[in-house]
């Protein structure tokens, strides 16, 4: 890979990479490819299994594929064979990344491992996507999206009212997984600037979901019911203090056209927020005295000295959604800004969709039939960073033109 001059040329304009990977690794190719990358979609014959992932479209496209595959061109090889395994191999002479996310020693039993891979190109960058890494004694163990979520921790400061963990409601681990995936391929590509080395990039899903989610696991005590922010202060008034007041976790409220994120918050650090809501609240409606009355700042204080009770703060809250639902998300946006509220809309896919925000950025890309538009520039800088996306491959549809691109080989396609 040379570098890339900045004025006329993406980061990644002569990269080339290899991408064995199914729906689980799909991802890191495609914004590698975004930055342009020439990433090669290999698949079997019949097609990857990624091609029927859900969700899917009307018409039974996979979106899982139409979005992940984007920008990458499409080479079929049976990889079970020795014509497929020796047609792969010379692409690996040429290629700069390889990412894969077989089961661990998968790759090694085809001959395909990475001292197979390192034997023919000493430079290639051999990124490895799995559950739980390529050794070690969950190595081998099958795991859906919601067994690594479960298994990295993740979950289970996500718990609903009756204490039992949420599940997201879209597959992420192995996402997540890829994108970390793509991001330790940049460094590797950088290091082999510096170094001419190559190297095996192991990621752990579990690892990944770990580390993204690292600040909710340091963050879970604070709101637990035995949380005491008092330290040594002994009281039989356990308080949460997270924001959302006393033991109550209400955090999501209902509004005209969907819901918002907002805590009502108590002490020095989120007080003067709910000062400023129930000021809001006094104008647009009739807001009884004692609610204006009480300062949130020194709430917590009222409630360990028995001034006011969990009842009187759940008559607030109660009193709160009876306003909240008259009003919208852009509505309720605005009033954050003239108030200095701290919540959020939840948005929904049209939400998003309709954002003039995203749309000034240029944030959305149209791509074709099945998936209309994508995300597209990921990132930005002084310079352009972003490729024109293709839609996703047909079964073998650059066959010939790779195997020319690359090697000077002009080849029919497999019957």
């Amino acid at each position: 890979m040379n570098p890339a001059n900045p004025a006329t040329e993406l980061p990644l304009t002569h990269c080339r990479i290899i991408d064995l990977s199914d729906e689980r690794g799909l991802m890191a190719g495609h914004l590698l490819a975004q930055i342009g990358a020439n990433v090669v979609q290999i698949e079997p014959p019949e097609g990857s299994p990624a091609r029927v992932a859900a969700p899917t479209s009307p018409d039974g496209a996979s979106l899982v594929w139409e979005a992940y595959a984007a920008g990458k061109r499409g080479v079929a090889l049976a990889l079970d064979t020795a014509e497929g395994r020796a047609d792969l191999l010379k692409l690996v002479k040429s290629a700069d990344v390889l990412i894969d996310s077989a089961q661990p020693g998968a790759m090694a039993a085809l001959g395909l491992g990475h001292d197979d891979l390192k034997a023919i190109n000493p430079g290639i960058i051999h990124a490895s996507i799995t559950a739980f890494g390529s050794d070690g004694p969950k190595a081998d163990y099958a795991a859906t999206d919601l067994i690594v979520w479960v298994s990295s921790g993740a979950v289970w400061p996500h718990r609903g009212q009756d204490g039992v963990p949420l599940k997201i409601s879209a597959d992420q681990a192995f996402r997540q997984a890829a994108i970390d995936a793509a991001g330790a391929i940049l460094i590797a590509l950088q290091a082999r600037g510096e170094t001419d080395a190559g190297q095996h990039i192991d990621i752990s899903a579990q690892a990944s979901c770990m580390l993204c989610t690292l600040s909710s696991h340091l963050a879970m005590a604070v709101g637990h019911e035995d949380f005491n922010a008092l330290g040594g202060v002994q009281s039989s008034k356990l308080l949460d203090l997270s924001g959302s007041g006393a033991r109550t976790r209400k955090t999501k409220w209902q509004l005209k056209d969907g819901l918002l994120e907002m805590h009502i918050g108590m002490g020095t650090a989120a007080g003067r927020f709910s000062n400023a809501l129930f000021k809001w609240i006094d104008e647009v409606s009739e807001c009884p005295p004692e609610y204006l009355a009480w300062d949130w700042v020194d709430v917590p204080r009222m409630l360990l000295d028995g001034e006011l009770s969990a009842d009187d703060l759940n008559g607030a809250r109660t009193f709160v959604a009876t306003v909240l639902e008259r009003f919208t998300k852009a509505e309720m946006v605005d009033v954050a800004r003239e108030y200095g509220l701290l919540l959020a809309p939840v948005m929904i896919v049209p939400d998003l969709l309709a954002s003039p925000q995203l749309a000034a950025r240029g944030f959305y890309a149209p791509l074709g039939d099945a998936v209309e538009v994508l995300p597209a520039p990921f990132a930005a800088g002084c310079f352009p960073l972003q490729a024109p996306l293709r839609p996703a491959p047909r079964i073998d549809e650059h066959r010939q033109e790779v195997f020319d691109q690359w090697l000077g080989q002009r080849q029919e396609p497999r019957q």
